[in-house]
């Protein structure tokens, strides 16, 4: 069975994308999906992680499993390669999930975490997210949110329970 998630973006020109997923499990906690990546989308899922040399060349991003939260400022998902190996774990700092009938919403507030299987941790995004504010397209209570959700998702990687505890 699959789902939509509709994954809004504040910029304007960005709009709101729509995730066809195949769905593994909704506990009333969180939205657990699975996909593969379409060839024809592959490089460009890919070559942002290729620029920011966060992924090496030789690995290319074939299949994604997600998990969205209904009471969490991020989302977790598991991105893995063309030999089936995990590549990184990437999270979105957005709103907490919400259900409308069979649909699925949440609200992107730009910031981003990339971990690489070695465990190192980075933080993307921040001049999106600075350039949002700018532009009035993030309020203060939002940026404020994202920091916040930010600033827990490091602390708790470097406590060693993210992602781990929220992938159980």
């Amino acid at each position: 069975m699959d789902v939509n998630v509709y994954y809004r973006r504040l910029d304007p020109e960005r709009g709101t994308s729509i995730y066809t997923e195949g769905l593994v499990d909704d506990d009333g906690r969180r939205l657990k999906t699975q996909a593969v990546i379409p060839a024809e989308y592959r490089a460009r899922v890919s070559g942002g992680l290729w620029r920011a040399d966060l992924l090496p060349r030789s690995q290319t991003l074939t299949s994604i499993r997600k998990h969205y939260f209904y009471a969490e400022n991020f989302d977790v998902l598991i991105f893995y390669d063309q030999h089936e190996a995990l590549a990184g774990y990437y999270s979105d700092i957005t709103t907490p999930l919400t259900r409308v009938g069979a649909d699925y919403h949440l609200t992107d507030l730009f910031l981003d975490v990339w971990i690489t299987p070695a465990g190192a941790f980075h933080e993307l995004d921040w001049d999106e997210f600075e350039a949002a504010q700018r532009a009035g397209h993030l309020s203060a209570d939002l940026a404020e949110t994202a920091r916040a959700a930010l600033g827990r998702v490091r602390a708790e990687f470097q406590a060693g329970r993210f992602p781990s505890a929220y992938l159980d």
